[in-house]
């Protein structure tokens, strides 16, 4: 074996010698996580927490500048046998070190070096601030003794019986909303009285006030916990400007439920507002100041603080407290190396470092937070910037959102494609991909993509149906013009009848009564003229005198029969029959027989046999989409899972203002209604539209008056028409 060269021999003695200084301002705590003991080592000059393992830990104790690399290496190998320690890992080791600017060599450009590696990162913070055009902070002043000053004077707020007071003042508001919902639903403005540019200082304006006191919230409980709080400064969300708190300090804390706390205080101190402005928004008059003050303050401090702070998958509170909760920081970072690292060994073909024993249910959690989160921000950002276009294009300002857009676009997708190009051709890995995977892969996006955006997919609109009969498919019995007394049915509800089939008996002693005297008086005119037929034939004489009398008695006689017949036909019409053949619906209460009935009072209907048509409300761009003929089927409630089929015959153009009671919430539907004025049914609050269904396939067992699901064919669209239609309903302004 060839014997190594003075030179080779000198190059490995000088990295030996080696010695490593840990910065004398650094602070050191011990945690435990999982089960296992860490040291959280805190930068104060720039605020960054590093996290160290006890092996770590043992070797930070031994670079305090007396003890060499080699000196360092022996002991951490005499101390942690039989583990090895390279040479190279540990100088690994300690270049991570220098690069976080936690320690300084012997090297006299040591001072340049970690002035350089300091403007370096305050260059990435810059870029990074200019690329996330969403999210902007600007550093302004130290906190740490406001925060100290004010803590004496509102320790309370961390006391237990504070603690239930508050939580009892969020159940009573919230019971408050519950119990009058249709009220409270009432009471909100219409999406065109909101979204006005008036309103809209209102948000911005409660946005500012409550990020600044749920900022303070952090800060505080920072504070009580025994933490430092070095860094406030504006917070640009949306281009809302309020105000933000580094709370980073919490990280040295042993305990993760003081963390947790940390990080939910902001939450915490938003619900209290929220609860306060529902109450004053509850009792003040509509459309004055501290009305919509009250409801801006109550929509950011509820509605927003749910969607975007208590949300883990955003990296705001809920995000710090659910990686305090598992024990797991930088819980998004590590998911999304994991995931990286997945696709480049099962996608790329790409050899990766092989990572450290991991259970399963962790990396299905990694891989699942990874995925979720990243399509959630996307979401998020689609529908701000589709929000912000809505709103902006009446006043010719839609210029604005696309820029945005542009930004954004390049910050999601362009700037993390550049990352990773340029990662690659550092490393050289390109030319370890395999060719067959790296094809298969981007024919695989080039299809999804092709799917998402070209390929029409059916679809559906589906929604509650009530089955009812057709209006115009309906013969009414009612009682005829005389009225009289229901004397007896023949049919029962539901019964099939055909055309002439007896309904039902009704008797009208009144009009018996001149029946009679009408025969009657009929008989004595019959009976008068023949006797003055007799006297003219006997008595030729008379004529002159008795001529005129015999005319009048002819002349009242075709009266009376006249009235005889009419009187026929009224007594004949009491005895109702069935005018087509059909079904009997809507038949009268069998306690109305032997009541007395007025004229047109409805006895019941006969329906045709093809009647049954189905009704149901949707939303108007459901409505927008549904045509005369398109198929539907429907599936009655109660009968299983069989579908009968339909077809639509009508969409309505008008906005529904009265709706069927089985629609009502009030009555076990599904929509929010109120009620129309004295009594006179419900109407929905939303905007809904009516559209009708004819069966085309029915059976006998089904009866009007049940509930229904229905669900209409409509013409396929792309699943990226789908999620445009669907971000644009979900922020719709009504502009």
């Amino acid at each position: 074996m060839a014997a190594e060269t003075p030179t080779a021999v000198s190059d490995l003695e000088r990295r030996k010698q080696v010695r490593i200084r840990l910065r004398e301002d650094l602070s050191i705590t011990r945690q435990r996580y999982e089960g296992r003991t860490y040291y959280v080592v805190k930068d104060p000059v720039s605020l960054r927490y590093y996290r160290f393992k006890e092996q770590e830990r043992f070797l930070l104790d031994l670079m305090d500048g007396t003890h060499t690399l080699e000196e360092a290496q022996k002991s951490f190998e005499a101390r942690f046998r039989p583990e090895r320690l390279t040479l190279e890992d540990l100088e690994s080791f300690t270049s991570q070190l220098l690069q976080a600017g936690l320690a300084q060599n012997e090297s006299p450009a040591a001072g340049k070096q970690l002035y350089d590696r300091f403007k370096k990162r305050q260059r990435s913070k810059f870029t990074q601030s200019f690329l996330n055009v969403m999210y902007i902070k600007v550093p302004v002043y130290d906190p740490d003794r406001l925060l100290t000053w004010m803590k004496p004077y509102l320790m309370f707020i961390f006391t237990y019986w504070f603690l239930a007071l508050s939580i009892g003042i969020m159940l009573v508001a919230l019971g408050l909303v519950l119990s009058q919902w249709n009220t409270f639903i009432s009471k909100l403005p219409t999406a065109q009285q909101f979204f006005t540019v008036n309103t809209l200082v209102y948000l911005w304006a409660a946005l500012g006030l409550v990020k600044i006191i749920h900022e303070f919230g952090h800060g505080l409980s920072c504070k009580a916990y025994g933490g430092e709080v070095h860094e406030m400064g504006l917070l640009f969300l949306v281009f809302s400007p309020c105000l933000y708190c580094n709370v980073s300090d919490s990280w040295t804390l042993p305990s993760k439920w003081q963390r947790i706390v940390i990080s939910g205080a902001g939450i915490y101190v938003e619900l209290i507002i929220a609860s306060f402005a529902t109450f004053i928004w509850w009792w003040t008059d509509k459309g004055t100041f501290i009305n919509n003050l009250a409801m801006s303050m109550m929509i950011v401090c509820s509605i927003s603080t749910v969607v975007f702070n208590a949300n883990p998958l955003m990296r705001f509170d809920g995000y710090y407290m659910l990686a305090d909760w598992l024990e797991i920081p930088n819980l998004r970072d590590r998911s999304n190396k994991y995931l990286q690292s997945l696709a480049q060994k099962y996608l790329l073909g790409m050899e990766v470092p092989p990572e450290p024993y991991m259970a399963l249910n962790r990396r299905i959690l990694f891989v699942t937070y990874a995925v979720v989160s990243y399509l959630y921000r996307w979401f998020v950002t689609f529908g701000i910037l589709l929000f912000m276009y809505t709103f902006l294009k009446p006043y010719k300002l839609s210029a604005i959102s696309y820029m945005l857009g542009t930004a954004a676009l390049g910050t999601m997708v362009g700037y993390p494609i550049y990352r990773l190009g340029k990662a690659l051709h550092r490393r050289g890995r390109i030319p370890d991909m395999k060719p067959v995977r790296v094809w298969l892969l981007a024919a695989g996006v080039a299809a999804l993509l092709a799917v998402f955006f070209f390929v029409p997919l059916p679809m559906r609109v589906n929604s509650l149906a009530l089955v009812q009969v057709d209006p115009n498919k309906m013969d009414p019995i009612v009682v005829p013009e005389v009225g009289g007394y229901l004397e007896e049915l023949y049919v029962r509800d539901g019964q099939e009848v055909r055309l002439g089939d007896p309904i039902a008996r009704i008797t009208n002693p009144e009009l018996d009564i001149r029946q009679k005297v009408s025969e009657k008086e009929l008989e004595l005119r019959r009976l008068q003229i023949s006797a003055l037929a007799a006297t003219l034939v006997s008595s030729p004489y008379a004529q002159a005198q008795l001529l005129p009398q015999f005319h009048e008695a002819r002349s009242a006689m075709q009266q009376l029969t006249s009235q005889q017949k009419l009187l026929r036909e009224h007594v004949g019409g009491l005895f109702l029959r069935a005018t087509c053949d059909g079904r009997v619906r809507k038949l009268i209460r069998l306690e109305e027989v032997g009541k007395s009935l007025e004229k047109g009072t409805p006895i019941c209907e006969i329906a045709e046999e093809d009647s049954l048509q189905a009704i149901m409300l949707v939303e108007p761009s459901d409505s927008k989409l549904i045509k005369e003929g398109q198929t539907a089927w429907i599936r009655i409630h109660g009968r299983g899972y069989n579908n009968f089929k339909g077809r639509v015959v009508g969409v309505s153009g008008k906005e529904a203002t009265e709706i069927p009671l089985q629609f009502s919430k009030n009555h076990g539907g599904e929509v929010v209604t109120e009620p129309l004025p004295e009594g006179r049914g419900e109407k929905p609050i939303n905007q809904l539209y009516l559209v009708t269904v004819d069966f085309t396939e029915m059976d006998d067992g089904i009866q009007p008056g049940v509930m229904s699901r229905c669900k209409i064919i409509v013409e396929p669209k792309t699943l990226f028409w789908r999620l445009r239609r669907y971000l644009s309903n979900t922020f719709n302004l009504g502009l």
